[in-house]
């Protein structure tokens, strides 16, 4: 069994990009070189990168108090030079979530924290996340352990403050620890912790998202309804000696569940510490009997298929990996784990291959190689009627194949006409797209919620005031949904006219305005409002500011949609018709180039050898653009994009020692 499935497939994933990137890099440079690509394709092949280059695969832990969560992210990211990252010592526990990544444009190295008094505003992370004076920032050396577990512990920093202080600080006192002697609790000292560390997998384009229980979901609005939703995988930890308890089912109800339907969020359920059942009383048969019932338990309380439930030991996996010991590897269950990660890996790199802008940049290398192959051979055949024309014919011959080529020429020239009326035609309907997601609107709505919440003294008008709120925006989107309908019914008229010579249905269907990943968003955003609603009459002295915070990161958020809904249109107004325009504008270009080389044949004096040679020039030319394109032609055709991975097979515990006998 390969025991690193995950580090192979995260440095394969960023080798992937890599190469997709340099692709596309190198189209760029042979359309420079060669002038056969327009500024609108490249402008197009640019946002292609970009796409690439912004693009990491999210891991987010989530779990109740003393699950594993901490123990389970140091066995994903054991090295040589840090054997624990995170503390997970009894007693020191991850206090608040917490964001492991490497960014080379950030201060390398380093914790950055946020003060946990930064609660009594209403601004939103994300907020914080750009004035850098809010932070107290600590680096540490990754060669030296003593210096990242000193550093990094800081994220298991506790204080005592007085209950009053607990509750405006949005905590419920009754459910934290008290001092028998000054009556204060005990709270996290720091609110947010952002580690940038040099590591491997980190180096990848891994970030994992470590949460510190039920309390920090509910009281963290942001972790809700952005952190979690951006990640593509969650890992939902639980006892293995229980299953699911009634928190877990909240958790997994109120912050999971719904991302797994809406975003397809891929969800793993971990039964972690089942080294807490080995015993040698127990005959490991009956131990690995009563875990797999737990398993099949749990995957019918949570609704998941049972090869999405595992049970490891994280602690086992993690002191496995530091004194290298197969056997007890194996016996944890934690390349399953690995194995089950890699292949939410490929699923992510096979979701950037069938993301619009990439395909069609990959089209798009593939229609210009095929139109400078039909050129080539055009002209190929045309040369050779020339060479075999008598001296008297020759300009007889040259003025016929001009008179072809200016009327394929003058064909293309009516095309682009066309397909400039049909851009305005789709920019005809960008008022029509854009009114339902405005920002004036929104900012109008966001101020009317806020008026009624503001005149509301019960739990009821607050809930009825955020539940207008959503009615109003769900308006704003149907209206939009009716409006996109219709624009794409423009779409597909252009798409389908027959002079355009390309496969205009799959091509039509392939660029169609689509907001079902915003859709998804907003569902998200609604589903967490909906739990607030309900949970307004257990929210006790923490109201007032809770309600706000949650509020002021709900309309970012809403407004975040609304703003990307807008690009996202603007966007596609301007690339909807970029396959047309490129075919059509490279089309031309070649004919261009063609008849004004048999243009000017026409017109000089010199023999027939010299007039044939330097036709075959003009065809050399196009011949090595067409060899210089060759590889990434082939590249695009002949690699396969993404390789399945092998299959995890979910095995017992008995199985799994057998494996580590063998």
């Amino acid at each position: 069994m390969d025991i690193k499935a995950l580090h192979r497939q995260m440095a394969q994933y960023s080798a992937w990009k890599s190469a997709l990137d340099t692709r596309l890099e190198g189209f760029c440079q042979w359309s420079e070189k060669h002038k056969l690509v327009t500024a609108d394709a490249l402008s197009y092949l640019h946002r292609a990168r970009t796409l690439l280059g912004g693009d990491q695969f999210t891991i987010a832990c989530v779990g109740e108090f003393s699950r594993g969560k901490t123990e389970l992210i140091n066995a994903l990211l054991f090295s040589d030079t840090t054997k624990r990252l995170l503390p997970s010592q009894p007693g020191r526990t991850t206090m608040c979530p917490t964001e492991i990544f490497w960014d080379p444009q950030q201060p390398k190295n380093c914790v950055r924290l946020l003060p946990i008094e930064t609660r009594r505003s209403s601004a939103s992370m994300q907020s914080f996340k750009r004035i850098p004076q809010n932070w107290f920032t600590i680096g540490f050396d990754p060669n030296n352990h003593d210096s990242v577990v000193e550093a990094i512990g800081q994220v298991s920093a506790s204080k005592m403050v007085t209950r009053k202080e607990a509750a405006r600080l949005g905590f419920n006192a009754t459910e934290l620890e008290i001092d028998e002697q000054t009556g204060q609790v005990q709270i996290p000292t720091w609110r947010h912790a952002l580690i940038n560390f040099d590591h491997p997998l980190l180096r990848e384009g891994l970030r994992i998202v470590d949460t510190p229980g039920l309390n920090a979901l509910g009281n963290e609005p942001e972790l809700t309804l952005k952190t979690l939703p951006d990640a593509q995988a969650i890992l939902f930890l639980l006892a293995a000696d229980s299953g699911v308890s009634a928190s877990d089912m909240t958790i997994w109800r109120d912050h999971i569940a719904g991302l797994r339907e809406d975003n397809c969020t891929a969800v793993l359920a971990l039964l972690n510490k089942i080294d807490t059942l080995w015993d040698e009383l127990t005959p490991p048969a009956e131990i690995a009997e009563n875990i797999e019932h737990v398993r099949l338990q749990t995957a019918k309380h949570l609704g998941l298929a049972p090869e999405h439930v595992l049970p490891i030991s994280a602690k086992k996996a993690l002191t496995a990996k530091v004194r290298q010991r197969r056997a007890d590897l194996l016996q944890s269950n934690f390349p399953q784990l690995e194995q089950r990660l890699a292949e939410c890996i490929l699923r992510s790199q096979q979701q950037i291959i069938s993301h619009r802008l990439v395909s069609n940049s990959h089209d798009m290398i593939v229609n210009t190689y095929n139109s400078l192959t039909r050129r080539i051979d055009d002209s190929e055949n045309e040369l050779q009627a020339l060479m075999q024309t008598s001296d008297t014919g020759l300009d007889q011959e040259l003025d016929r194949q001009r008179e072809k080529i200016r009327t394929a020429h003058h064909r293309y020239h009516k095309q682009s006409l066309s397909l400039k009326t049909s851009q305005r035609m789709l920019n005809n309907q960008r008022t029509s797209l854009l009114a339902p997601v405005e920002e004036n609107k929104l900012q109008r709505l966001s101020e009317e919620a806020q008026e009624r919440m503001n005149q509301s003294w019960t739990t009821m008008g607050l809930s009825q005031a955020i539940g207008d709120f959503f009615d109003d925006v769900d308006a704003s989107i149907n209206h939009l949904i009716r409006e996109v309908e219709r624009a794409n019914k423009v779409l597909s008229s252009i798409y389908d006219r027959p002079e355009h010579g390309l496969d205009a249905l799959a091509m039509a269907n392939n660029h169609k305005l689509n907001i079902t990943s915003h859709r998804r968003r907003l569902r998200n955003l609604e589903n967490n409002a909906d739990r607030l609603r309900r949970s307004l009459n257990s929210v006790l002295a923490t109201k007032s500011t809770l309600i706000n915070r949650f509020l002021a990161t709900l309309v970012k958020e809403v407004n975040s949609l609304f703003s990307d809904l807008r690009n996202d249109i603007n966007n596609w107004l301007q690339d909807a018709l970029t396959p047309l325009t490129h075919h059509n504008q490279h089309q031309k270009k070649l004919l261009e180039h063609h008849m004004m080389r048999l243009g000017e044949l026409r017109s000089q004096t010199h023999g027939r050898k010299d007039q044939l040679q330097s036709l075959e020039q003009a065809l050399q030319v196009l011949s090595t653009a067409r060899g210089d394109l060759e590889p990434l032609f082939l590249e695009v055709t002949r690699t396969p994009e993404a390789r399945p991975v092998e299959q995890a097979q979910v095995v017992s515990l008995q199985q799994a020692r057998a494996q580590a006998q063998n």
